[in-house]
Order: C-alpha cells, then structure tokens, then sequence
C-alpha cells in the first residue's frame, strides 16, 4: 500500500511538473521575476504573458528561463522591446505584442519564428536577421513576394532581400529601413510612389560585375513624373562608388529629378534603357541571328571593330575584326546590351541587342 501510494504521488508531481511547463502569467512592468516561482523560472517552456512589462522583464526572460522555447506577448503592454532583449535566446517561437511601437537593435536576434499581430513598428537598422511572419489574425499588414506591406498596400515596411523587386501600383510610401543590407541588379517602383522616409535605403548594395561573362546592369527605376519626397538620409550606401550606377526616370523628367532634392544628385540619373554615350540608336543594317549562346552579326561591308555598352554606358566588351560577320558571345550579360558597330569605311550604327 505504501509502494502505491508512493508512485502516486511520483506519478502527480510528474503530472504537475509537466503542467508547469505551459504557464499563462499576468505580470506588471518589472514585476515578472517576482510573481514567478523558482520552480517555474527552471522549468517553463511555454509563456503566455498579460499585463505590462518593462525592459528589466525582458533581461529577465532572456537570462534567466534557461529552458524556454516559446513566448506569446500578444497581450502585453509595451511601448518599446529594447537593444539586446532577446540576443542570442534560443526560441522557437515569439509572439509580439499587439501594440508595440519600436524594436531596438538586436532586440530579436534569436532564429526563432517571430510572429506580428498588429501595426508594423517602428524599428532600428539591425533587429535580428529573420523577417517577421504575420499572425492570422493580423488585420494590419500584408505579405506578398517583394516585402511586407501596409493591409491596403500604400506602404512598404520591410523588403525581402532579392537582388530583382517590382513593387506594383499603389504603393505611396517606402518606410525608414525598409531596404537594409540588400543587393541592388533591378529594383522598380511604380508611378504612385510619393514618399521615401529618412534611411529607407541602408546600407545598399550595388552588384558590381565583375567581367563581362558575368555582367549584370545595377539599376533602379522611377516610374513617378513627379520625383517622390525624401526624408533625410534617404539613401545610405555600402561604398563610395554608388554615384556611377543609374537611376533611370520617365522622359523628360531628369532636370525635375535633379532640382527636387540634392539626395537623387547622387545617382547619375537617365531617361529609360539607353546608355549615356550612345545618341541615338540605329535601324540596323545588317543581320543578327543566334547560334547557341552568341550572337551573330551579319553585314553587306567590312566590321573593323565591334564595342559591347552596358545600359549605363559602361564599356564591357571590345574586339577588333575584319570580316562582314562577328560573334559576340552572350554571357551573363544582361537583358539589354548595346553594340556599336564601327566599319572599314569608317561609318558606324549602333544597335540594341536583346536576350
């Protein structure tokens, strides 16, 4: 009887020490570590918070629960997640707080899976390096294959890193740090974008090429007539060489563009595809097939020399002939190249090659 009575009572203290392991706490700011038990501080995997919470509650989440795995905060009161709150926390799971308004540096740098059920917040550059996941319950923002969005799509919070982003009609305003750490080939924005907040562009990237078979034209493109409003810092780059990469704007708008604001100086801004250096584009009179993966170049004179123009007016190939027909090889280069075809009787053409 003893024996039984014995392993029952084990049996129980297991039941209860697993049930430990999912708490729901109501808390008020500063105050967690001390409506918490030392068992339950040991052993909790599982946290539901209410109430209020403060930073020192954070450091005490991230310091002292050495076996938690997942927190909702849903429910908590809470302007701010503060710098290092979570660094380095191995989680699984994060749930934010409906109603925060500003996460600080490296505040969730964690490889959990953070999940955002209201208003996107205000934020720091370098937050954590895993994009937020919306709840499905969030009324607020929207998630489509170029970044997270305002629900009815005017403003871009967060962009997802891919070197190719179309951003469609409709979008009006590119929030602060919505680009961060992020490698530009092709970004385009549509004609209703009217507003470019301070730091939006950090720490950008152009994607240098490094030879000709491995070419791809760094650009960005502005659909809008009328230049969009910059904030301060608008555009902070990675190196000191952004200032030879385009931004190409609508016909007739680059002297608009270049008096709106001293931030767009910094690009060398064009009109459409066509590089500067090239006037104007031929009719071609001559040939041009593909055979595998060159083009073929085909005419009625002598080409003496034959020179390849990126769509920024970088010069990217050259080579010299003497034949009425040329091989240019294709590459990685990018979709549209421009060759300018010198001939033995000195006349030239220049034409727009196309992938």
């Amino acid at each position: 009887m003893k024996k039984t009575i014995t392993l029952i009572s084990t049996m129980f203290a297991c039941i209860t020490m697993q049930a430990r392991m999912d708490l729901t706490i109501e808390t008020t700011p500063g105050e967690l570590k001390n409506v918490m038990t030392q068992e339950q501080i040991q052993n909790v995997e599982d946290l539901t918070l209410t109430g209020g919470m403060n930073k020192e509650d954070f450091y005490f989440i991230r310091d002292q629960l050495v076996k938690l795995k997942s927190i909702n905060m849903k429910q908590i009161e809470v302007d701010t997640i503060p710098v290092n709150a979570l660094f380095g926390k191995e989680l699984e799971t994060i749930v934010l707080p409906i109603h925060i308004k500003y996460i600080d540096e490296n505040a969730l740098n964690t490889n959990a899976r953070i999940y955002l059920t209201g208003p996107y917040p205000k934020r720091a550059a370098y937050i954590g390096g895993i994009s937020f996941i919306l709840s499905n319950d969030n009324i607020y923002c929207k998630k489509t294959e170029n970044g997270i969005f305002s629900s009815d799509g005017k403003i871009l919070y967060e962009a997802f890193e891919n070197y190719k982003l179309y951003f469609e009609e409709g979008l009006e305003i590119i929030e602060t740090y919505a680009f961060v750490n992020v490698g530009v080939r092709d970004y385009r924005f549509p004609k209703t974008l009217k507003v470019i907040k301070e730091k939006a562009f950090y720490n950008l990237d152009w994607l240098i090429p490094v030879s000709f078979m491995d070419y791809s034209d760094p650009t960005i493109i502005m659909k809008a007539k009328e230049p969009p409003v910059l904030g301060e810092n608008a555009f902070v780059m990675s190196d000191e060489q952004y200032c030879e990469y385009p931004l190409s704007v609508p016909e007739g708008c680059i002297e608009i563009y270049r008096n709106a604001d001293p931030q767009w100086k910094i690009f060398r801004i064009r009109e459409g595809d066509q590089p500067q250096g090239i006037e104007s584009v031929s009719t071609p009179n001559l040939s041009i097939t593909r055979s595998g993966n060159s083009w073929i170049l085909n005419g009625e004179k002598n080409i003496s020399k034959i020179e390849i123009f990126s769509t920024i007016g970088a010069l990217i190939f050259s080579s010299k002939c003497n034949d009425t027909q040329v091989e240019i090889p294709m590459g990685k280069t990018s979709e549209v190249v421009y060759a300018r075809v010198l001939y033995a009787d000195n006349t030239t053409e220049v034409i727009k090659l196309i992938k």
